[in-house]
């Protein structure tokens, strides 16, 4: 009896471990196939970030200063410009200078646009001042021949002081073509004002993407 009861205890523990041994390589075949549905199927990842608009410029040489000077005796008036490497002057004793430059340090293409405080006579007096700036540089888009717009590159324009100058509808922002820059024509008359004369140059843009 006694070896009976042992066979029977002995058949239901084997049962037990068969259960349990289907159990693990059911689940096994599970997780292999899953595996192998997944590499049958392919895997996907992502990758992410985000570059803001960036909207600036900056006056790469942001002054023209001639200094002190006066028109040379015996002449009606002096002439002043800052085109070419070293700028001219005539009929006077100032330091040459040569023109501003604006670059576009943002990441867009931007409208420019460009205006002054004062007229001829405010900023310079005296009999027929001329007071002129234009704008040249590779930075515009759109330039077609010598000028953007309509303007021409090679011509002066009085400065303008009310609705402003668009010299340049879109100036690029990629480094090797980005800038752009500002000269200056002035005749000072031998009546001219006295003293230290000075006008602001005001930059604004806005962001031009054509497409």
């Amino acid at each position: 009896m006694k070896g009976n009861n042992l066979l029977l205890g002995l058949a239901v523990i084997a049962v037990i471990f068969s259960i349990i041994a289907a159990g693990l390589t059911f689940s096994s075949i599970d997780n292999l196939s899953s595996r192998i549905t997944a590499l049958a199927g392919g895997l996907s990842g992502t990758i992410n970030l985000t570059i803001p608009t960036m909207v600036a410029i900056n006056f790469t040489n942001n002054a023209v200063n001639f200094s002190f000077g006066q028109v040379t005796t015996g002449f009606g008036a002096a002439y002043l410009i800052t085109t070419g490497s070293t700028g001219t002057v005539t009929n006077g004793n100032w330091t040459a200078q040569t023109g501003l430059i604006i670059e576009n340090i943002g990441n867009v293409n931007i409208s420019l646009n460009l205006s002054g405080q004062k007229t001829a006579a405010a900023f310079i007096g005296g009999t027929s001042p001329i007071y002129r700036w234009n704008v040249t540089g590779t930075g515009c888009l759109n330039s077609t021949g010598d000028g953007e717009a309509g303007l021409l590159k090679h011509i002066f324009y009085n400065v303008n002081t009310t609705s402003g100058f668009q010299p340049c509808t879109v100036l690029r922002y990629e480094a090797a073509v980005d800038e752009v820059r500002i000269d200056f024509n002035l005749t000072i008359p031998e009546d001219s004002k006295t003293g230290a004369l000075i006008d602001t140059i005001t930059a604004t843009v806005v962001a031009n993407n054509p497409s």
